[in-house]
């Protein structure tokens, strides 16, 4: 489906040319204006974004926004919302209608994309990427998966998304304790049973250690990594979340109702009898300055994370990831992945905007090699050098005081926060400008998230408005039910032998039955959107 995407800026010279001449290249980029309607700079935009000026220069003075109105001829006035004002001041700009001509990374649910799109707020754009942006068109006909995440159910295409490809990077693991392991003369487990077994044992020398803990609120960050473990891990992380799993039998099916579900959390249950799934888990006190104040002192036996860097950076050197485990029944698939469209509201055109054709360009040219490359690293000379055909940083951001990422982000946007509009650059070239590698930076064999992935990574079902509401209702009152009756189970406040069939009868009589053949519909339309 993916062609691996090969380094290459069109603003230099290609790189088999260079590393056949003179393996790497002194010259700087001379980036010209791109082929817009009208005269070059005849052209100002309005577009609202997501702001960081907390950690990064505002966008006017950002160097990769100056370079590109170089290259675009394209002048843009940003408007930057901080995160805690950004719902808002979006919705007083749609309440009052006043409008930039785009919004760029400001969040949008589905319910709002339809609502404001059949208001005529948001213009539909999928004749203009037909017609005049190619790499987009190039991406959605290769990817049907991408253009399936992005369309309403009316069939529009009101938001561009926000693309990683990345299975490393777009999927979280388990993470264990890798000297706690050595201490006690235990390899690495690959079966649910083998990390029981090891989480007793490294706890029966001090049991003031903890097992598997996590900040309160990312306890069921277990449950989702172990839904794989147990036969609900095809469809991946986005259809967990949904409440939802493909069946060998090819059938859609809900998780919370599952047999399957039930023997998760009895396993769930059975870490916690041993005391290796934590009481602090349950505790609402236990936040992340605990959590990583525990991790520095070596307490934490394991957690689940995309990364082990979130636990601090000493503390991290003490963990190897698993990507999946072998299940009781030898189900093993890593079911945390999620689809490549991470995000579906990263750029939006509104009704105000003079000029979608050149705004459609302008953001296309970011769907593209050069856009991607240049958007992640910048301009060989400028932001990077080239070392053995790759790019890697300059010194000024591989030693910046905040980490590299940060540092990165004092030239260059898409690098922070995530959810831009644009594709990610290939794994081991986004490593290689941080003088990295991918395993090195997950602390685990990224080649098995091939062999272990999903067979189908769903997006986040589209509903029609009518959907929306039902399935809004059932869900008020089945959340609330399941958070409840899952630590009931998990702590053995109830019996999953003696309690599991009323469960499912009051989720039964919840909408359970009713949710479910509305995700059948919405995964029907996702099949066959054209």
């Amino acid at each position: 489906m993916r062609k691996r995407l090969q380094f290459l800026l069109a603003l230099t010279l290609t790189f088999s040319l260079l590393l056949s001449a003179c393996g790497g290249s002194g010259s700087e980029a001379s980036p010209e204006p791109s082929d817009t309607e009208g005269d070059p700079g005849s052209i100002t935009l309005h577009i609202v974004k997501r702001g960081y000026t907390d950690v990064h220069p505002p966008a006017d003075q950002l160097w990769m926004w100056q370079k590109y109105e170089e290259i675009s001829g394209i002048k843009v006035e940003f408007e930057e919302l901080a995160g805690a004002a950004v719902t808002e001041r979006k919705n007083v700009m749609l309440g009052s209608n006043d409008l930039p001509d785009a919004f760029y990374r400001i969040a949008f649910g589905t319910d709002e994309l339809m609502k404001y799109g059949k208001q005529g707020l948001f213009i539909p754009l999928e004749e203009l990427i037909e017609e005049h942006a190619p790499n987009l068109r190039k991406l959605l006909n290769e990817n049907p998966d991408i253009k399936g995440a992005i369309t309403m159910s009316d069939g529009h295409i009101y938001a561009l998304p926000y693309v990683d490809f990345s299975k490393a990077f777009n999927s979280v693991r388990l993470y264990i304790n890798k000297s706690w392991l050595d201490e006690a003369g235990l390899d690495v487990p690959k079966t649910t049973a083998e990390l029981r077994e090891a989480l007793k044992k490294v706890r029966e020398k001090d049991d003031t250690r903890l097992g598997w803990v996590l900040e309160t609120q990312y306890w069921t960050f277990l449950e989702s990594f172990l839904a794989g473990s147990f036969g609900m891990g095809e469809g991946g992380a986005k259809a967990f979340g949904q409440y939802l799993y493909k069946d060998a039998d090819g059938q859609v099916k809900t998780t919370f109702n599952d047999p399957k579900y039930r023997e998760l959390l009895r396993y769930m249950s059975d870490l916690y009898k041993d005391g290796s799934l934590a009481q602090q888990n349950f505790t609402t006190g236990y936040d992340y300055a605990k959590w990583s104040a525990d991790g520095a002192s070596g307490k934490i036996g394991s957690f689940v994370w995309e990364g082990p860097g979130y636990i601090g950076k000493e503390a991290a050197e003490q963990y190897v990831g698993i990507n999946a485990l072998e299940g009781p029944n030898g189900d093993k698939v890593a079911g945390t992945l999620g689809p490549p469209a991470k995000g579906i509201f990263g750029f939006i055109i509104t009704n105000k905007n003079k000029h979608p054709v050149e705004t459609i360009k302008w953001i296309d040219y970011f769907y593209g090699e050069e856009g991607i490359n240049f958007g992640t690293f910048g301009l060989e000379g400028e932001t990077y050098d080239l070392v053995d055909g790759k790019p890697r940083y300059k010194e000024d951001i591989l030693n910046y005081k905040g980490g590299v990422q940060l540092g990165a982000f004092q030239y260059v946007d898409n690098v922070y926060g995530a959810y831009y509009p644009y594709v990610e650059p290939d794994d081991e070239l986004r490593m290689a400008a941080r003088g990295t590698t991918v395993a090195d930076e997950i602390k685990a064999d990224p080649a098995e998230l091939d062999e272990f992935a999903p067979k189908e990574l769903w997006p986040d079902f589209v509903p029609t408005d009518e959907e929306a509401n039902t399935t809004s209702a059932i869900l008020t009152d089945i959340n609330k039910y399941i958070q409840e009756m899952r630590v009931k189970f998990v702590t053995g406040k109830a019996s999953l032998d003696t309690d599991w069939d009323g469960y499912v009868k009051t989720l039964d009589k919840m909408g359970a039955k009713e949710y479910l053949e509305i995700k059948r519909a919405q995964y029907e339309r996702y099949l066959n959107v054209k």
